[in-house]
């Protein structure tokens, strides 16, 4: 999902005006307040936006092409629990923090979560983009410029199959062109909507006491997948109904989805500290 990477680089207003992954963080981040009593121990949004942006996971896309970056691609139907795996560490890590009462960890460990979550339900990241690309770089070796790697440029064994394989990637219909457009699409749509106007309906506080993480994630994939939202935006581009399912179902799901991954964080520390206590009070 876009989070205003290229436009602000290491500023705290990155994505202030349109950045999909903010607005979905400050959303979840206020609901959260509703749904959970002691929310108060959890990272505000402003600690937790910190580490969105070029400080989030895209910032490894920048800083080292093709090292280390953390794709956050999921085939629903060929589900090999890459992602699973990301989100889950970062939910413990997470629940670690709060409990040792580190903020700057837990908003780390909070903002990269959400990021997993939210690219992991987003349709265009259920298209097999890997097998895709490495089609298509029929050179493995990224391009290089005064020796920095440039990433998004497609190698060819000649010119000719070069300029091919770029067009498949960048040309009109090409298939980061087609990603960008979804995920610009997305950003834009819900710009100008109100963070309330973001959260599912209804809700239920219950819901939120006891969740289960990765439970929660897939129950989302689920929903959203049977959608095939990108599919059809690969045939038709944007019309009023895939719109319509953008505003209605899809943002309000990975709003949920993030704010109970974070309510089950704040739920284990919860109850780690009790059991702290009373072992204490039991040596007393």
């Amino acid at each position: 999902m876009y989070a205003a990477l290229g436009i602000i680089k290491n500023s705290n207003h990155s994505g202030e005006l349109i950045g999909a992954h903010q607005k979905i963080d400050k959303s979840a981040r206020l609901l959260l307040g509703r749904v959970c009593s002691d929310s108060r121990k959890f990272p505000n949004i402003e600690e937790i936006l910190y580490f969105e942006g070029s400080r989030g996971p895209d910032g490894l896309k920048r800083k080292s092409p093709g090292e280390d970056e953390l794709e956050h691609f999921i085939q629903p139907d060929h589900d090999d629990g890459v992602l699973a795996k990301i989100i889950s560490d970062h939910q413990a890590n997470l629940t670690r923090a709060l409990i040792a009462g580190d903020r700057v960890r837990a908003s780390f460990e909070a903002a990269w979560m959400a990021h997993a979550i939210t690219d992991g339900l987003t349709p265009a990241h259920h298209y097999p983009y890997r097998r895709v690309v490495d089609e298509l770089m029929t050179d493995k070796d990224y391009l290089k410029l005064f020796g920095a790697k440039i990433k998004g440029i497609m190698r060819g064994e000649n010119m000719l199959q070069a300029a091919r394989n770029n067009w498949l990637y960048w040309g009109a219909g090409g298939v980061m062109t087609k990603h960008i457009a979804f995920e610009y699409g997305v950003a834009y749509m819900i710009a100008p909507f109100s963070l309330k106007r973001l959260w599912p309906i209804p809700y239920y506080k219950e819901d939120f006491q006891n969740p289960d993480c990765l439970k929660s994630f897939y129950a989302s994939l689920d929903k959203v997948a049977a959608l095939k939202m990108y599919d059809r935006f690969l045939k038709t581009g944007w019309t009023t109904q895939l719109v319509t399912e953008t505003r209605e179902i899809l943002i309000p799901e990975i709003v949920r989805a993030v704010t109970l991954a974070w309510a089950s964080s704040l739920h284990d520390a919860r109850a780690a500290r009790l059991i702290a206590k009373k072992g204490s009070n039991a040596k007393e």
